[in-house]
């Protein structure tokens, strides 16, 4: 998405400088009129605006920005002093320049959603619609309030996910350690034992031999065609397609491609119930609402159904077929709807559903463990027993020649 620069006017007041984001200019100039702006002349794509400014040397912390953003706005201070607060408490120089730089924006007459689009990926792709949101529907307190609560969900579950998975991913490690500890340099330590006896490796040893020798050239080929094979796919395919295929391919790995859904689908509720909470219009709110979701594959089965609303379906009858969502995620909306509580019968199902996924990764973590500690164990009872069994070959090799 780009952003698109335009001289503009409201009727009745002077021209001013304006920055509209839009796939595509036919979709900035939409926007545009529906503020009832009359375009004057067109200055051109400006796509640097974040290279220009990120600084070098780290990065703002847009939590900790929002954080403290939130409290400010909702006490009924006017954002270009909360922003000034912001600044003076700001500990770090990255970080005071980055609020400073908002602030100037302001004094230029630009709107807060407009400056955060300039950041790129710096922001999360659903930060300056939903703050965009706020400033049309002028509930920005109110929006900056919720979209606090969705970013402390989203890094506690984050940081749930990382604190569950460091104890696996170390055992894991450590497997793959002494794996290739074993095939790479026990193993051939102890075949070259046979070989200097003049003797004829044992089927086992050959095996783990064959093994090892895989192993040591596997481990700079398989990233070297993983790497090669991404680009190779993104070439043939094209982009937007190859992206589909590693999404339907990621969505279909067993456990883990559940657990990505639902937080896709998480992320997706989250979002209506903020925005419906804060009465943006419905056709609006789906259309920014489908835009957080980053898997493509999801993301399609979300797509129409604003055309659909605008032919008289409710919101529940739009999501009822939808293959991703929980099925009683449908029921739960219509009474929402019945019930004129949409926005808060949303982030229940979100909630319940976040709940839920918290425990198929515990669950699915739990499951990891014995299963690398098995695999360790089966590794090395292998490796033990082929060499018992070359061991033994050797002694009776070593009686029989006695005999003689």
């Amino acid at each position: 998405m780009a952003l698109y620069k335009y001289i503009a006017a409201r009727p009745g007041k002077s021209p001013e400088e304006i920055v509209i984001d839009g796939d595509n200019e036919k979709e900035a100039l939409a926007k545009l009129r529906r503020r009832g702006m009359i375009p004057v002349r067109f200055l051109g794509v400006d796509g640097d605006a974040g290279k220009r400014l990120l600084w070098r040397g780290g990065k703002p912390d847009v939590f900790e920005f929002t954080r403290q953003l939130s409290p400010l706005l909702s006490a009924n201070i006017q954002l270009e002093q909360a922003l000034a607060i912001i600044s003076e408490g700001a500990g770090e120089k990255v970080q005071k320049d980055f609020v400073n730089s908002l602030r100037q924006g302001l004094h230029e007459g630009k709107k807060l959603s407009e400056m955060v689009r300039s950041y790129g990926s710096l922001f999360p792709d659903y930060y300056a619609n939903l703050i965009e949101s706020g400033e049309e529907t002028g509930c920005l307190p109110e929006v900056t309030v919720e979209l606090y609560k969705f970013m402390q969900e989203s890094k506690e579950l984050k940081g749930f996910i990382v604190s569950s998975s460091i104890y696996p991913i170390v055992i894991f490690c450590v497997v793959l350690v002494v794996s290739v500890v074993l095939f790479t340099v026990f193993v051939p330590h102890f075949s070259q034992i046979f070989a200097d006896m003049g003797k004829e490796l044992p089927g086992s040893m050959q095996i783990l031999n064959n093994i090892g020798g895989v192993l040591g050239w596997l481990w700079w080929l398989l990233p070297l065609l993983g790497v090669g094979g991404w680009f190779l796919g993104k070439y043939y395919f094209g982009e937007a397609e190859w992206k589909k295929i590693i999404g339907g391919f990621l969505i279909r790995l067993p456990v883990a491609g559940r657990i990505m859904v639902d937080l896709e689908i998480c992320r997706y509720l989250r979002t209506l119930a903020i925005l419906i909470g804060n009465h943006v219009e419905i056709i609006r709110t789906v259309r920014i609402a489908g835009k957080v979701v980053s898997n493509p594959v999801i993301a399609a089965g979300f797509e129409g159904i604003d055309r659909r609303l605008k032919g008289g379906e409710k919101l529940s009858a739009t999501l009822k077929d939808n293959e991703f969502l929980p099925r009683s995620a449908a029921s739960m909306l219509r009474v929402g709807e019945e019930s004129g509580q949409v926005g808060e019968m949303l982030d229940n199902i979100a909630g319940n559903l976040e709940s839920d996924t918290r425990q198929k990764i515990k669950r699915a973590l739990s499951l990891f463990e014995p299963l690398v500690i098995i695999l360790l164990a089966v590794i090395v009872l292998g490796v033990v027993v082929a060499i018992f069994v070359a061991m033994m070959e050797i002694n009776s090799v070593s009686s029989g020649g006695g005999q003689i």
